[in-house]
């Protein structure tokens, strides 16, 4: 009998060791591991996060097309492509000769007509003939020097000089090449001022206006930045779609920008309120089931969920406008494991 106790005991007291053992391996089993996460404290926002971003091309401040008001075969063109030239430095001339040829018949009709009209004056002075005839001479001479002096003009626009100093940025004629009146010979380019031009969608056109600061980033320089304004706005949009042309002008006095290169132009948004609300990263903004929005703050080691109400969308991120509070943790990486309450680990 007292074996049999004794073994009904030892059964108890191994059943009781398993449970316990037991109860041991399931706690260690359902132990939450906390998730890592990264955090960003809620500040009020600075100018440049409310800053709206567009693509730009640099273009130069001036740009002048210059040709021939008269026509013939170009003698030379004096300058190469990508030259400095000064004002009033001659460009190009084409061959005079035939204007040359016809100034000089002309001079001499001049001097025929003018002894015509002299002669005619005398015998009208003496009474001899009828003031119509002296009114004919007279206009005879006119004529004859009015033609003279344009064939003089004609002459003079044989050659093209510079009317501002700037770089050629392109030639369309060389010499032998015939010249016609209008007809573009070389372009020269104004570029110790350049402009970076943007299209503007129809419901932004109206936040800016001339004057506007603007920062203008260029790829192609390393991502250099350049402060500029609002130089021109078009009160038209272009014709195939509802933008509007805006152009920033930027001071270039080492001409290290060159027209045609890629930039990013940014512009402060006029609806944005600094004291509105605060800028996050859109990544960690969270829809729901419903078609609202939450994000996930941390409260020491628990991560909370947080509905959340949002405003504009910057180049920096999206406006949260109520939801979150100055000194807020929001959690910027790691969200996409979290649920309410779930424990986290913050880390660098």
């Amino acid at each position: 009998m007292n074996n049999c106790i004794k073994k009904k005991r030892w059964q108890f007291v191994l059943c009781v060791w398993v449970g316990l053992i037991g109860c041991k391996e399931t706690k260690q089993e359902t132990k939450i591991e906390p998730i890592k996460v990264k955090t960003t404290k809620m500040v009020y926002p600075t100018k440049e996060q409310y800053e709206v971003g567009y693509s730009g091309l640099i273009e130069s401040g001036k740009k002048i097309n210059l040709s021939f008001q008269v026509g013939g075969t170009i003698e030379k063109v004096l300058v190469d492509l990508g030259s400095y030239v000064n004002k009033g430095q001659l460009i190009a001339q084409v061959d005079k000769t035939s204007y040359l040829k016809q100034y000089q018949v002309q001079q001499a009709q001049v001097e025929l007509a003018k002894e015509n009209y002299r002669r005619i004056q005398e015998v009208y002075e003496k009474g001899s003939i009828a003031e119509i005839k002296l009114i004919e001479a007279r206009s005879a001479y006119q004529q004859a020097n009015s033609a003279a002096q344009a064939t003089f003009e004609n002459i003079k626009h044989t050659k093209i000089y510079a009317p501002i100093s700037g770089y050629v940025g392109e030639k369309m004629l060389e010499a032998g090449d015939l010249a016609s009146p209008g007809v573009s010979v070389v372009s020269l380019l104004k570029v110790v001022e350049v402009k970076a031009s943007m299209t503007l969608p129809d419901n932004e056109i109206n936040n800016y206006k001339l004057g506007d600061i603007a920062r203008v980033n260029i790829k192609a320089l390393g991502n250099k930045e350049f402060v500029g304004k609002v130089d021109e706005i078009s009160i038209q949009s272009m014709s195939s779609t509802p933008t509007y042309l805006a152009k920033i002008s930027i001071e270039n006095p080492t001409l290290t920008i060159k027209p045609g290169m890629n930039c990013t132009v940014y512009l402060p948004s006029k609806n944005g309120d600094m004291k509105r609300g605060f800028i996050v990263p859109i990544e960690s903004i969270i829809p729901d089931e419903k078609g609202s929005y939450f994000v996930y703050v941390a409260e020491e080691a628990i991560a909370k969920k947080v509905s959340v109400e949002l405003g504009q969308l910057y180049d920096k991120g999206i406006e949260v406008i109520s939801g979150l509070s100055l000194g807020d943790k929001l959690i910027t990486s790691g969200y996409h494991k979290l649920t309410s309450n779930t424990p986290i680990l913050i880390v660098e």
